[in-house]
C-alpha cells in the first residue's frame, strides 16, 4: 500500500527544513528590523538646549578641517560643503574627504545637495546611490550628517528655484530613500530669509523669463507673484519627509531697495524679470542692534506692509523641528566703511545669543569662504572669521559657553593624508599645536539681570548714604586693623569673591547659563579679583617700603607672583597624576565647557611623565599652557604682579599722569591688536594688555587714597562726588530698566556692551559702579557685617592660596560623586 505524499521518505525532512528555514528567517528578521530602530535614534543625535552646533562651510578646494581647527584654536561641530546631485566622480571625491574630515573630529557633516539635473528629472536611483554611500560611510567612521536639499529654493538664483511641486516632489523622493536607507542622515529643509521675495529684483537672477510656478506660488490669489505672497509655505515638504529646518540669513548690509520687484504672471501680460532692477546693498556697515532678532521675528527689510507670522514659529516651533542657521557677515577687503572685526563679531555675537529666546535653533553654520557675490554688484568679498588671528580669537572667546563645538559622535581615526605638508616639527622636535581656546569664568548678561544688579546697586548706594548719615558708629576704624595689620575689609572682600569664584566653578560642571554667571554678568565677575589685587599691591607695597625700602618691597611682590606660578605648576601636575588613576574624573578640570566640548587643556600632557620629558612638553607646562581650566586666572596675575612694582614706582615719582595715559593706551592697543604673547591657556582668556587697565587703576587711587580722602572732606567736594555717583547709578538703573521691560534693541545693544573678555564700556562701568558700592558699603556698614559674615568671609580671603588649589580636587571630587556631572 503506497504511504501518502505527505509522509513518503525524503518529503518529510524537505518540508521541515523549509519551514526552519522560514522560522529561521523571521527570527532573524525582527531584530534587525529593532537594531536598525534603534540605530536610527542612536545615529542621529540631537544638540542640548541651549548649546547648538557650531562649525563653517568652506571652500574645501583650498581649505581643510585640520586648516580650519588651527586658525580657530578649536574643533567644530559641523562642517559645510556643496555638493553636486546627483553624486558624481567629483562630487564623491569631496564627499568622502569632507565625511572623513569632519569624522576625524567627531564633527556632523552638513551636505548641501545642489541638484544638476532639472528637479522632475531626480530619481529613487540617484537617491539610493547617495543614501547606500552615506551608509557605507557611516558604517565605517561612525558618522551623522544633515542634507540640506536644493537650499534656499524659494529663491530666482539657483535654477531649482520658485518651483514648489517639483521641488516638494524631489524632496519627498529622497527623504523617503534616505530614512530608509541611511538613517544616521536628517533631512533639512532651508529657504531663505523672506525679505524682498518674489525677488523679482534679485541679484543673480537665473530665471528672467519668470517659467516658474506662478499659480501655485501666487497664495494670496490675485495672480500675480507679489509681497503679498507667502515666501515659504509653497515649498514645505511636510513634517514626515523633514527632520531639521534650515533658514539662510545674511548680514550684507543695508538694502537700498528694489524697483518693480512684483513678479507678474508672464501669461496675463505681465513683465520679465529682466526688466526689474535693484539699487543693490550698502556694504561694509556693521549690523545695527537687534538686526538678528528682527529677522527672527519676521519683520526685518519688509517695509512699511510689516512682516508676516515668523518661520520659526510655522514650522520648527509647531513641528518641534531643531533649525539651523546658515549665515555669514559681509566684508569687502578694502579700507571703506565699518572695521571687519566690528561688522562680523557684531553679527555673530547676535546669532550666538539668539537661542536664548529660540530655544530650537540647533545649528549655525558660517560661511567660511572668499567669493563672488552678485548682491554686491559681483565683487569678491570675504566671509572668513578666521582669516586673521585676531579675527579666530576673537570669534572663539564669543563660542565659549555659547555653543557645541563637538564632539557630537565620537572621533573616529583620521584614513585619508590632508593636503599639503603635515606641520614641520619646531626646534624642539614637536609640532606646534593650534592655540587653545579662552577657558575662565564667563559672566552670562542678560537684559533682566542687568536691570535687577543696577537696582541693587541703587538700593546699597541708599543704604550706605542712610546709615553714614544716622549710624557713623558702624563704620570702619584704624583700630579695626587685624593684629597682623592687615585690612579686614580687603581680606573679606576677597573671601567673597573666592566663595564666588568657587560657586562659578562648581555651576559650570553642569551649565554655562546657571544663576552664578547670570550674577556676574549683572555686577562684576573675575575683573573684580584685580580691583582687590590692585588695592593690596598698593598697601603692602607702601607697607613693605616704609620699613625696607622700595627694592624689598618689589622683591616681596615678585616673590607672591614666583609663589602663584609655583602653585599652578604644581597642581597642574597633580591633577596630570589623578586623571591616570582610575574612578578619578579629572577631565571635569582638564577640559572645558559641560559635556567635555571644545578642546582637551592636557591633549599634549602626557609626555610630562616620560623620563626625561621633552623640552617642549616642559616648556609648554612652564608657560601654563597644561593647567586646569579653573587656574587660568592665575596666570594673568602672575604676569601682572611681575609689573606692578614698576607701576608703583612710577607712582612714587608722582608720575600718576603719565601711567593713567599709558594704560589707557595699552588698552587701546589691546583691543585694536591682541598680541599673542605666550602660548599659555591664561592669555586667550584674559588678554592683558586690556584687563591691566583695571588693575592699574586700583593702584592709582589706592596709592593716593590719602589725597581723596582729604579732597572729600570738603563738603562741596563730597556733595558734587556723591551726586554725581548717584545721578550714574539712577542713569545705569533707568536705562537697564527701559531695556528689560520692552526695548528689545537696547537690550540687545547692553548686553553686548557688557559681555566679553575685551572688556567693553559697560563692564568697565559695572567693575567701577560695583567697586565703588562695595566700598562704600564695608566702610559705612562695617561693624554689623563684622560681626555676622565679614569676619569668617576674612578668614577665607587670608587663606587664598589654600583656596585656590583646593577648589580644583573640590572640582575633581564632585565630578567624580555627583550623578550626572560630566567627568
Amino acid at each position: 500500500m503506497p504511504l501518502p505524499s505527505s509522509t513518503r521518505p525524503g518529503r518529510l525532512p524537505r518540508a521541515a527544513l523549509l519551514v526552519l528555514t522560514a522560522v529561521v528567517l523571521v527570527l532573524l528578521a525582527v531584530p534587525a528590523q529593532a537594531a536598525s530602530q534603534t540605530a536610527t535614534d542612536a545615529d542621529r543625535p540631537l544638540p542640548a538646549p541651549g548649546a547648538p552646533w557650531f562649525g563653517p562651510q568652506l571652500d574645501w578646494e583650498t581649505d581643510s578641517a585640520d586648516d580650519y581647527q588651527e586658525r580657530l584654536g578649536s574643533s567644530a561641530a559641523l562642517y559645510g560643503q556643496r555638493v553636486a546631485y546627483p553624486l558624481t566622480p567629483d562630487s564623491r571625491f569631496f564627499l568622502q574627504r569632507l565625511v572623513r574630515q569632519s569624522a576625524a573630529q567627531g564633527a556632523v557633516p552638513v551636505l548641501s545637495l545642489e541638484p544638476s539635473l532639472p528637479l522632475a528629472e531626480l530619481t529613487e536611483e540617484h537617491a539610493a546611490e547617495l543614501a547606500e554611500e552615506l551608509a557605507g560611510l557611516h558604517d565605517e567612521l561612525g558618522t551623522t550628517y544633515l542634507l540640506r536639499f536644493a537650499p534656499e529654493m524659494n529663491g530666482t538664483w539657483y535654477p531649482w528655484g520658485q518651483q514648489p511641486d517639483a521641488y516638494v516632489a524631489a524632496f519627498r523622493r529622497l527623504a523617503e530613500v534616505v530614512h530608509a536607507d541611511s538613517p544616521s542622515a536628517a533631512m533639512v529643509w532651508s529657504p531663505v530669509y523672506g525679505a524682498g521675495y518674489p525677488y523679482g529684483a534679485a541679484y543673480g537672477d537665473v530665471d528672467p523669463d519668470r517659467e516658474a510656478d506662478v499659480e501655485t506660488l501666487d497664495t494670496d490669489g490675485n495672480r500675480r507673484l507679489d509681497a503679498g505672497d507667502d515666501p515659504y509655505g509653497p515649498f514645505w515638504p511636510g513634517p514626515d519627509a523633514v527632520d531639521w529646518v534650515g533658514l539662510t540669513l545674511y548680514h550684507f548690509g543695508p538694502d537700498r531697495g528694489r524697483i518693480d520687484n512684483e513678479l507678474d504672471d508672464p501669461a496675463a501680460g505681465g513683465e520679465t524679470g529682466d526688466v526689474e532692477t535693484s539699487t543693490g546693498f550698502e556694504t561694509d556697515v556693521a549690523p545695527r542692534a537687534g538686526a538678528f532678532r528682527a529677522r527672527l521675528n519676521e519683520v526685518y527689510g519688509y517695509g512699511t506692509g510689516g512682516g508676516r507670522r515668523p518661520f520659526y514659529e510655522r514650522f520648527a516651533e509647531r513641528y518641534d523641528k531643531p533649525l539651523l542657521v546658515d549665515t555669514g557677515a559681509v566684508w569687502l577687503p578694502d579700507p571703506e566703511g565699518d572695521p571687519e572685526l566690528r561688522i562680523k563679531r557684531t553679527w555673530w555675537r547676535q546669532v550666538l545669543r539668539a537661542d536664548t529666546d529660540w530655544p530650537l535653533i540647533g545649528g549655525i553654520l558660517w560661511v567660511e569662504e572668499r567669493r563672488r557675490e552678485a548682491e554686491v554688484r559681483d565683487r569678491t568679498v570675504d566671509w572668513r572669521a578666521t582669516r586673521t588671528e585676531r579675527l579666530a580669537e576673537a570669534l572663539l572667546s564669543d563660542l565659549e559657553g555659547e555653543v557645541d563645538l563637538g564632539s557630537v559622535t565620537p572621533p573616529a581615526e583620521a584614513t585619508e593624508v590632508p593636503d599639503g605638508d603635515a606641520p614641520g616639527p619646531g626646534a624642539d622636535g614637536a609640532a606646534p599645536s593650534p592655540p587653545l581656546p579662552a577657558t575662565a569664568v564667563l559672566p552670562r548678561p542678560t537684559a533682566n539681570g542687568l536691570a535687577a544688579g543696577a537696582g541693587a546697586l541703587l538700593v546699597v548706594l541708599a543704604l550706605a548714604w542712610l546709615v553714614g548719615r544716622r549710624r557713623p558708629d558702624w563704620g570702619y576704624a584704624s583700630a579695626d586693623l587685624a593684629p597682623s595689620g592687615r585690612d579686614a575689609r580687603l581680606d573679606a572682600a576677597r573671601g567673597l569673591l573666592l566663595v564666588g569664584l568657587v560657586a562659578a566653578h562648581v555651576e559650570l560642571l553642569a551649565t554655562t547659563e546657571g544663576p552664578v554667571a547670570h550674577l556676574m554678568g549683572a555686577l562684576v565677575g573675575p575683573e573684580a579679583f584685580l580691583v582687590v589685587a590692585g588695592v593690596a599691591v598698593a598697601l603692602q607695597h607702601e607697607s613693605v617700603a616704609a620699613h625696607a625700602g622700595a627694592l624689598a618691597a618689589a622683591s616681596a611682590r615678585w616673590a607672591l607672583a614666583a609663589r602663584y606660578w609655583v602653585l599652578t605648576v604644581l597642581v597642574a601636575l597633580v591633577v596630570l597624576g589623578l586623571s591616570y588613576l582610575p574612578g578619578t574624573a579629572a577631565t571635569a578640570v582638564t577640559r572645558w565647557l559641560p559635556g567635555a566640548a571644545g578642546v582637551d587643556l592636557y591633549e599634549r600632557s602626557a609626555p610630562l611623565l616620560e623620563y626625561p620629558p621633552p623640552w617642549w612638553a616642559v616648556r609648554e607646562l612652564f608657560e601654563l599652557r597644561t593647567i586646569p581650566w579653573p587656574l587660568s586666572m592665575l596666570g594673568l596675575i602672575v604676569v601682572l604682579s611681575v609689573l606692578a612694582p614698576f607701576v608703583v614706582a612710577a607712582l612714587r615719582a608722582s608720575l600718576w599722569w603719565a601711567v593713567l595715559p599709558l594704560s589707557w593706551t595699552a588698552y587701546a592697543a589691546g583691543v585694536l591688536w591682541t598680541p599673542d604673547w605666550t602660548t599659555g591657556t591664561w592669555e586667550t582668556a584674559y588678554p592683558p594688555l586690556l584687563w591691566q587697565v583695571v588693575l592699574v587703576h586700583a593702584i592709582v587711587l589706592t596709592h593716593h587714597r590719602h589725597d581723596l580722602a582729604s579732597l572729600l572732606t570738603r563738603p562741596r567736594v563730597r556733595l558734587v562726588a556723591g551726586s554725581l555717583l548717584g545721578l550714574v547709578a539712577v542713569a545705569w538703573s533707568a536705562l537697564t530698566l527701559t531695556a528689560a521691560v520692552g526695548d528689545a534693541a537696547l537690550a540687545d545693544r547692553l548686553v553686548e556692551l557688557a559681555s566679553g573678555r575685551e572688556l567693553p564700556a559697560v563692564r568697565l562701568l559695572l567693575v567701577s559702579l560695583t567697586s565703588l558700592t562695595a566700598w562704600l558699603l564695608l566702610t559705612r556698614c562695617w561693624r554689623p557685617l563684622a560681626s555676622t559674615v565679614a569676619r569668617p568671609l576674612a578668614e577665607v580671603g587670608a587663606r587664598g592660596t589654600t583656596v585656590l588649589a583646593g577648589q580644583v580636587l573640590l572640582l575633581v571630587l564632585l565630578a567624580a560623586v555627583v550623578p550626572g556631572v560630566p567627568g
